[in-house]
């Protein structure tokens, strides 16, 4: 959508209304940079003025604006903005209210808080806080997380899918309403042909290199894990079973910020988690599978102490949320992750090459023609490089058939 300052004013002065501004002045900072997102126009704006009571009174904050390609919404692009403003909305305001129910002393609210959402003709918008001016960084896409990296982000998950156990258990109704009539953007995305194809050939690409580099055992344990390729990464997300919970589904490096103390980059102190765009119902391990591989593979050797300490945690918040931790046992995850990993490793060359592209080369679905959908931008080459593999052989080898 081609937005002006007009537009941005009048969204505002709606998002702002219970600010009591008397009048208040619009200052654009920036947009984000091509490869913070795909879906969307991002403004950063500053907004000051003078209260009813007279006092100054700032707000930074970031404007999420939806591609206009009439292609592209009608292809991915409405849905997932609608599930965004649908989280935001409804999911997290249930959510804060469970946790508040059962006076929990350490919620989850590890996402950036909402002012307002707009559903136009032919665009959404949300508007949210800036939480750059609060201290929060991304980290470097193309660096996998250290653990203390990991574990901030885990945590946080821990207590997010523990909210839906809660909520199902304790107001069934409420979580079948809330959740259990939602579309699936995810599956969506993984079943076009387009995306099938593109995964296969990165698939094909990796084999074909571990090959030439003589990686035989590698080669031909990929090979194994592969075998089923797209079709069978579709197979397993089609399943939503009793245990399924509502999920970030966007799990990559570019979807969460950091908070430091004393320029220490190196340990979070917080983390906040972004674009909510692909939300879905699916078991837990879907969330744990894709952002362990995407983000921290480098560490896979360390995968089944991670997955406990998440457990531990999960636990613990369902405990705090009123309900019994045998809703999830560990046994439980065990047997869903032993599936999903396999899932995340065949789509694991197609991510990585996502994650290690230069930023001219990532896709603009803005640019979207007739004809096309959005797994014909995801056609990018798998770098052959020491860099890459280093990702990719960790979990080939953590990976058990």
């Amino acid at each position: 959508m081609n937005t002006n300052q007009a537009d941005i004013k009048s969204w505002l002065k709606q998002a702002l209304e219970k600010e009591n501004f008397e009048h208040f002045e619009v200052k654009l900072s920036a947009e984000a940079e091509k490869g913070d997102g795909f879906m969307r126009q991002v403004i950063f704006v500053t907004v000051e003025g003078t209260t009813k009571e007279g006092k100054h009174k700032r707000h930074d904050l970031v404007l999420k604006v939806s591609k206009d390609n009439e292609t592209f919404r009608e292809s991915i692009g409405k849905l997932a903005f609608e599930r965004e403003i649908h989280m935001y909305e409804d999911v997290f305001v249930a959510f804060e209210a469970l946790q508040k129910e059962n006076q929990v002393l350490a919620p989850f609210v590890a996402y950036p808080k909402c002012y307002k959402c707009f559903k136009l003709k032919k665009a959404e918008i949300l508007i949210l806080e800036n939480l750059r001016p609060l201290g929060y960084e991304m980290h470097d896409r193309k660096i996998c997380f250290n653990l203390d990296h990991t574990k901030a982000v885990l945590r946080e998950y821990a207590k997010f899918h523990a909210l839906s156990f809660a909520l199902k258990d304790q107001k069934r109704e409420q979580f079948d309403k809330l959740l259990g009539c939602l579309g699936d953007v995810f599956l969506e995305f993984l079943t076009r042909p387009s995306t099938k194809r593109n995964t296969n050939k990165s698939i094909q690409s990796v084999l074909t290199s571990l090959k030439k580099r003589g990686e035989v055992h590698l080669y031909e344990k990929f090979a194994e894990i592969t075998k089923g390729g797209a079709d069978e990464v579709v197979k397993m997300y089609e399943t939503v079973d009793e245990q399924a919970v509502m999920l970030h589904g966007d799990c990559w490096n570019n979807n969460f910020m950091f908070l430091y103390k004393d320029n220490d980059r190196t340990t979070p102190t917080d983390v906040k988690i972004l674009d909510w765009q692909a939300s879905f119902l699916r078991s837990p391990e879907c969330d744990l599978a894709m952002f362990l591989t995407l983000t921290s593979s480098r560490s896979a050797h360390l995968f089944d102490q991670l997955l406990k300490e998440y457990h531990d945690q999960l636990s613990d918040f369902l405990v705090q949320l009123g309900s019994s931790p045998d809703l999830y046992t560990f046994e439980d995850l065990q047997k869903h992750w032993k599936k999903f990993i396999i899932a995340a490793a065949i789509f694991a060359p197609l991510g990585f090459a996502f994650l290690m592209a230069e930023k001219q080369d990532l896709p603009d679905f803005g640019e979207m023609k007739e004809g096309l959908d959005i797994g014909d931008f995801m056609d990018l080459p798998v770098p052959d490089t020491d860099a890459f593999y280093e990702r990719l052989i960790p979990l080939i080898d953590y990976v058990d058939l």
